[in-house]
């Protein structure tokens, strides 16, 4: 649907009331600021603000399929009197637009421009039941005259992302045809080592197609080209000889290099005519399950299947909301913070990423959670490692994965209250299969199997930091992991009382004892923790020849419950003194050359990444930090600071989307304040865990939810809503004078809230 774009002076975005979509004003963004769309097929569509980006398919086994290549998705639309070209979103061409406006929604995203008396739309969305995308085009002639276009939606086939014997490139082994019951292009594949029968492409429309082309280089001609060390090629799309020249589509198609789709509309449009295009683009398994798909979805009920598409978003979303005084964080931490979560599951696959998203997944979607950490466990092996990723396979010995395991596990059964989960049999990476308990204790084996001289676990390739090496000595120790370790065995012997294994609980117990002894008389440099011990030097010393404190170290202590008494001012005070305008560095001060103590991470330039960059993820963790202290102001300050578009550090500069997160922001001079990448961190699970489970405190626990904020002093009320066990709470904070918790009305003594499991909603009230 075609909207006129309201005055705005110079935003550059701005958010709608309820914060489900974000429009963008301002094609010229700092960097390209993408909208994710998806449905639980497997099919995903990533969309810039020009609409351009990558679509693709991967099944429950993680075997992928890049539909097309370069990230090629553009529509060009061409005057056959004036000769003009351009995009409804300026790019690739650069051709000026008026009145443009891209509006990234939970569901969809919609991209409007005007160009020379001709209005045109073009929303991108992703159907629930589809293994493809739906592009509707409006365009709308404002002028008084007939005018004559063509309308060119055009893609790449790339249809590649597996693992194959080299010499088997994908472009050998596919073809393009135009199919007239398609009415569109159909890409073929005939891959012997294909994983499965979806790496097929195509691209339909609901118009008359007047001419096409199937091989990208008869479009965009040879000088549009370039050719790869591999001898295969790729399109350049920025003046598309055909396009540019006056010519049309040569009805060409494609085998081998550029294989493509392009399909020409030649459209009368009369003054005050709108006409509209539906096309699909996806991935099939046949030619018939193709068109059997073009026929649905170019009809008139596509808008249907919009409709149910962003009903499904919110449906996912609705069991946990929240309201605070201030309307950024509403805008970010609702929808856009749980979409972005529930986004990395399809974006990653690691034991270690998934698990930390999984266990912040159980506050809105404990259903998906629980398949994520069951999926997580079947790629541990028989001695408690875990692969890092299994897609790609990356096996190498990070030594962190058996925590994530043993914490996730345990925080499931807390969300949940089933205790037979630990009973579910689950297979090993390996071969063979065991209890999910089984999976439990094979990974406390493996911790105490991977201890060092001085008791602590060792790092090998890399712990949690994938980018800290220490490659001279095998036997370095990670301080970290250790404090993870801890809280890990604190958990578990918890878990162990509830089903009567107390011989079990009680080596926890000892086991975190002895742990907590080892780090503190080995790790403590006076004023803060090492972050690793080694025989050379230890890491993140006062004494370190490069850096000299680490961020983790510090905050896992406190949240594995290690940290003295006597010694948690001096912790504090080093945590405080790391404080920069956008967040906290993972280390101070950064390495200025490469330390082959340290690695790779040392490797890089001074204040990028994680060489004293302000990993996000990291700041994250200090916020949960904070609020088991009670430091909600603190806790509030930090997440402020690393949330997108932040008062000292908005996205003009950092260049990064206003309503995800980003992984990291630069310390260096020369990209200062500016990110990485989005969508795909861990800093959304963990942001969302710090505001919900640590500043508002609604904390899953076996007999119920406990509710222990760490609420800040200037805020006066809030408001949180979230499904557990089968009944909804409603959870309203209130500055009253008096301390108190209410649960229907009824004064409750302590913390603790049961679970009532009878389907109702139960009004709770905290009082300060």
């Amino acid at each position: 649907m075609i909207r006129k774009n309201e005055p705005l002076g110079k935003a550059m975005y701005e958010f709608a009331k309820d914060g489900s979509a974000c429009a963008i004003y301002d094609p010229e963004t700092p960097r390209f600021w993408y909208n994710y769309l998806w449905n639980e097929l497997g099919y995903c569509a990533q969309v810039s603000q020009t609409g351009h980006g990558r679509s693709y398919y991967l099944n429950e086994k993680a075997d992928m399929c890049m539909l097309n290549r370069d990230a090629a998705r553009y529509i060009y639309l061409r005057d056959e009197q004036s000769g003009s070209c351009w995009n409804i979103g300026c790019g690739p061409l650069g051709e000026p637009v008026e009145n443009y406006r891209c509006t990234h929604a939970i569901g969809h995203t919609q991209i409007e421009s005007e160009k020379d008396g001709i209005r045109a739309a073009w929303c991108i969305f992703v159907p629930t039941d589809l293994y493809g995308e739906c592009w509707t085009l409006c365009l709308e002639n404002t002028g008084d005259s007939p005018r004559l276009l063509s309308v060119f939606p055009t893609v790449s086939f790339s249809l590649d992302g597996f693992s194959h014997p080299r010499y088997y490139e994908m472009y050998r082994s596919i073809e393009t045809d135009f199919d007239v019951q398609l009415n569109g292009i159909y890409c073929r594949s005939e891959h012997p080592f294909a994983p499965h029968k979806r790496y097929n492409g195509y691209l339909a429309s609901s118009e008359p197609v007047f001419a096409w082309d199937g091989d990208l280089t008869a479009f965009c001609g040879s000088l549009s080209t370039q050719t790869e060390t591999d001898a295969s090629a790729s399109a350049r799309y920025q003046r598309p000889e055909r396009l540019v020249s006056g010519k049309n589509c040569g009805n060409s198609d494609g085998a081998l290099f550029i294989p493509g789709a392009v399909l020409q509309h030649k459209l009368t449009l009369l003054p005050g005519e709108r006409r509209e295009i539906r096309l699909v683009f996806g991935v099939a398994e046949t030619p018939e399950e193709a068109r059997t798909s073009a026929v649905r979805f170019t009809s008139v009920g596509q808008s249907d299947a919009l409709y149910r598409a962003e009903e499904h978003y919110r449906e996912k979303y609705a069991a946990l909301s929240v309201h605070t005084p201030d309307s950024k964080i509403n805008h970010i931490m609702n929808l856009w913070v749980r979409k972005q979560v529930d986004f990395c599951i399809v974006g990653k696959k690691g034991v270690r990423d998934n698990l930390q998203i999984a266990v912040a997944l159980l506050n809105y979607r404990p259903e998906k959670a629980m398949a994520e950490i069951l999926e997580c466990l079947r790629h541990q092996f028989r001695d408690g490692r875990a692969v890092l990723t299994w897609y790609p396979y990356d096996d190498t010995r990070y030594s962190d994965q058996p925590f994530w395991i043993i914490w996730a596990v345990c925080e499931l059964i807390k969300e949940t209250g089933d205790l037979t989960i630990l009973d579910l049999p689950i297979a090993w990476q390996d071969g063979g299969e065991a209890a999910v308990l089984e999976h439990v204790k094979a990974a406390v084996r493996r911790l105490l199997d991977d201890r060092g001289r001085n008791g602590l676990v060792r790092i090998l390739f890399a712990d949690w930091n994938d980018a800290l090496n220490i490659p001279p000595e095998e036997e370095a120790e990670s301080v970290m992991l250790s404090e993870q370790f801890c809280l890990a065995l604190h958990e578990l012997e918890r878990l162990m009382h509830r089903i009567g294994d107390e011989n079990y609980a009680s080596f926890c117990r000892r086991t975190c004892e002895e742990m907590k002894h080892a780090i503190n008389s080995t790790a403590w440099d006076g004023g803060w923790y090492c972050r690793a011990l080694a025989k050379t030097e230890n890491i993140g010393s006062k004494d370190s020849s490069g850096s000299k404190i680490y961020l983790n170290a510090q905050t896992w202590a406190v949240l594995g419950g290690l940290v003295p008494e006597e010694r948690l001012p001096a912790v504090l005070r080093a945590v405080d003194g790391m404080e920069r305008d956008f967040g906290y560095p993972l280390n101070d001060p950064p390495y200025m050359e490469y330390d082959p103590m340290a690695g790779r991470m040392s490797g890089m330039l001074p204040g990028l990444f994680e060489n004293g960059g302000v990993y996000c993820h990291a700041s994250a963790f200090k916020i949960l930090m904070d609020c088991r202290l009670g430091r909600g102001d603190d806790a509030l300050r930090t997440l402020k600071k690393i949330m997108p578009d932040s008062s000292l550090n908005p996205s003009a500069q950092s260049g990064a989307e206003p309503y995800v997160f980003t992984n990291c922001y630069s310390t260096h001079p020369k990209y200062y304040g500016r990110s990485y990448q989005s969508w795909t961190t861990g800093t959304s699970a963990w942001c969302l865990r710090g505001l919900c489970e640590g500043i508002l405190g609604v904390k899953r626990d076996y007999d119920g939810l406990r509710i222990e904020p760490a609420f800040p002093s200037d805020w006066d009320g809030a408001e949180l809503t979230r499904r557990f066990r089968g009944d909804v709470y409603h959870i309203v904070y209130r500055r009253t004078g008096e301390a108190g918790l209410t649960v229907d009305g009824q004064k409750t003594a302590g913390s603790l809230i049961p679970g009532a499991r009878d389907g109702a909603v139960h009004q709770v009230e905290v009082t300060f």
